[in-house]
């Protein structure tokens, strides 16, 4: 069975993906980010690889809103989709999943570094409370 969710994770196209996630961060970003502007982050595409099931998602941020991002990368995070989930609930911090090799960021290094700090410092446990609980009970962690 796990064979077969594989198969098909591989065959879905990212734009979902990219969509139900950009969504939810223009959702949340009052409650997440109140005081930050992104105008930093304004056309520039970022890159979130889940290593372990061999997919990934592009955002960008444009005209005050996060969106799915084309084009060329600026920066790339690549880890597992536990280590994504372990930064979402801050039980540990980008640093330490850096130096542990679990966590990898390439290119744009200004980028990289500035996206890191934001988000060791968002507690983004409201939104994984939005999922629902039976999809919260099989969370990797």
């Amino acid at each position: 069975m796990k064979r077969l969710q594989h198969f098909l994770l591989l065959k879905l196209p990212e734009a979902p993906a990219a969509f139900a996630l950009a969504s939810s961060l223009n959702l949340a970003r009052k409650k997440l980010w109140l005081e930050e502007d992104f105008a930093w982050l304004s056309g520039r595409n970022i890159r979130l690889e889940v290593l372990d099931i061999g997919r990934g998602i592009t955002l960008s941020f444009q005209n005050d809103r996060f969106k799915r991002g084309e084009g060329q990368v600026d920066v790339k995070f690549s880890a597992s989709l536990a280590d994504y989930l372990v930064l979402a609930r801050r039980l540990e911090d980008p640093d330490t999943l850096f130096f542990q090799r679990r966590l990898s960021i390439e290119g744009d290094t200004e980028l990289g570094l500035r996206l890191k700090n934001l988000m060791d410092a968002t507690d983004f446990e409201p939104l994984l409370a939005w999922l629902p609980s039976k999809l919260r009970a099989h969370l990797p962690i």
